[in-house]
């Protein structure tokens, strides 16, 4: 087979860029050039060490009040589009694929105007926003569900291949789920979005200072936390004379989760799809304010599957937390179980799959 250019655009998140970073290591492992092209947020999740360029384009939210900002972010879309297409024209791109967030739109709408083949991959079990107004030029819709939310009449141009994962998560995989002895510690595994969440450093926290002193003298905590929390909740830990690692950032993640007997986290697409994909149970906690509550139905899909249990964020209680954390921390099988259940969840293959359908 012929090598093709590939331009895979993405919303400079790390639920947009690590689908894309799971293709581009799949297509450039096929000998095939790609070029990503993302906003200036997504420099630091690209790999240090990679066979793909990654360039920057104008781009700005339409979410933001006002005349003046709508106005602002129309003209960086026009913009963008210029951007984009030189960027085209320069790498001679045949496939344009698009993964969501608005800094994706400059560069579908360049590839509508060059006639380029237009994929999008959809992450989460809701049809993002960015993707549903640019559904109609593309020739393939790319999905991670089964039954993805706001399709509508699109199901002849729809295709399931599951959520692309970075390989440093498949190599992860082949370990299997850590086993809970007596004089082992117990790992947990807390982390939120790219910046953390208020949520987990305050709540979890406390729900894990309340569990008996029996209970968590074997626990091992591993905590994400934001810049502003991070202190305050080194303290707390520190104070309670609890064994923890608390940062900001982890850049061995894969190494977190493969070492996790639990984790508890959010439930962002690319998050849902690494936990399964590695074979870890997890609480997920979706954000509340989430476009089109999507981090809800990402984690009611893995919930159905016994992989995770999940807490509505607005009435979540240390207390009740606790409680619940007692119950499966002691009842090993049980998370031998939703260990097995993640694992079948996980779609180690879709990089492969959505390579093949390019």
């Amino acid at each position: 087979m012929s090598a093709v250019r590939v331009i895979l655009a993405a919303g400079g998140t790390g639920g947009h860029v690590f689908p894309a970073i799971g293709l581009a290591e799949a297509l450039s492992k096929r000998g095939h050039s790609v070029l990503c092209l993302t906003d200036t947020r997504a420099i630091d999740l690209q790999p240090a060490v990679r066979s793909w360029d990654v360039q920057c384009i104008p781009a700005v939210s339409f979410s933001g009040r006002g005349i003046r900002l709508k106005i602002r972010a129309f003209w960086t879309l026009i913009k963008g589009v210029f951007v984009s297409r030189y960027f085209m024209k320069k790498f001679d791109a045949e496939i344009v694929v698009g993964f969501g967030g608005y800094p994706t739109v400059a560069p579908i709408i360049a590839a509508f105007i060059s006639r380029s083949i237009i994929i999008l991959h959809e992450q989460n079990a809701v049809l993002g926003r960015a993707n549903r107004w640019l559904s109609s030029v593309a020739h393939i819709i790319a999905t991670s569900f089964e039954l993805t939310r706001g399709l509508n009449d699109k199901h002849s141009k729809t295709v399931m291949v599951g959520n692309p994962v970075r390989n440093e998560m498949k190599k992860a995989r082949s370990s299997s789920y850590p086993i809970i002895k007596a004089d082992n510690k117990i790992n947990i595994l807390v982390i939120g979005g790219s910046a953390g969440a208020k949520i987990l450093s305050d709540t979890v926290s406390k729900a894990l200072l309340l569990l008996p002193t029996s209970l968590r003298k074997n626990l091992l905590l591993t905590q994400q936390c934001r810049e502003e929390d991070l202190s305050r909740v080194v303290a707390i830990y520190k104070k309670a004379k609890q064994k923890s690692d608390i940062k900001t950032f982890f850049d061995n993640i894969s190494e977190k989760i493969k070492n996790s007997h639990l984790v508890i986290s959010r439930s962002g697409a690319s998050r849902v799809a690494e936990l399964s994909v590695v074979g870890r149970p997890a609480i997920l906690i979706p954000y509340h304010f989430a476009l089109d509550n999507h981090q809800k139905i990402n984690a009611d899909a893995m919930v159905k599957s016994g992989g995770a249990w999940s807490f509505d964020e607005s009435n979540l209680q240390p207390k009740a937390l606790a409680n619940f954390l007692e119950e499966i921390l002691t009842d090993h099988e049980t998370l031998r179980s939703a260990a097995h259940a993640s694992r079948n969840f996980g779609t180690p293959k879709s990089s492969e799959v959505l390579a093949d359908l390019i």
